[in-house]
């Protein structure tokens, strides 16, 4: 039987939010996101990033879990509900190099690009933290790495298909 101990908690676990967590980002009110044009500065996330989408959103939380990132290791990642899509904040410059002969359903937000960022320590429905950066700090994920837990998820999820 699983139990907590045995049994951690997984990137997978933040698509659907648990009842109390998805009333809070229903009820967070409307200063809870904002949006921000790719580029600018953002007071959240110190350093120098740039956002990498991945859709659907599921794909790029099961992308995490093949690189088994720690679930409170101060990486930047947002969960955009409204686009269902996962947004991993990267080094800045790395993200246009690794998606371009990336799997289809990832790209990099150029600087004419706006993103919905979440505002407080978890923000609202539309954009979530899936995982807050440590205050004026962020570790920020491989761009190249992510891509390929991308298809590395992707060809499991077809072989489980497969075998079922």
């Amino acid at each position: 039987m699983a139990t907590p101990e045995n049994n951690p908690r997984r990137w997978a676990s933040f698509l659907n939010p648990d009842g109390p967590t998805l009333d809070r980002l229903r009820h967070a009110g409307h200063g809870a996101t904002s949006l921000v044009a790719v580029g600018t500065a953002w007071d959240t996330v110190g350093g120098r990033w740039e956002p990498l989408a991945i859709a659907p959103l599921e794909r790029g939380l099961c992308a995490l879990d093949a690189l088994d990132l720690p679930l409170d290791g101060g990486y930047p990642v947002i969960a955009d509900h409204l686009r269902s899509e996962l947004i991993v904040l990267v080094p800045e410059r790395t993200a246009a190099r690794a998606v371009a002969d990336g799997p289809q359903g990832v790209r990099a937000l150029t600087a004419d690009s706006f993103l919905v960022v979440p505002h407080g320590p978890t923000g609202g429905y539309v954009a979530a933290w899936v995982s807050r950066p440590s205050a004026g700090f962020a570790r920020y994920v491989d761009p190249v790495r992510l891509c390929e837990a991308v298809l590395a998820a992707e060809a499991q999820r077809r072989e489980h298909a497969r075998a079922c």
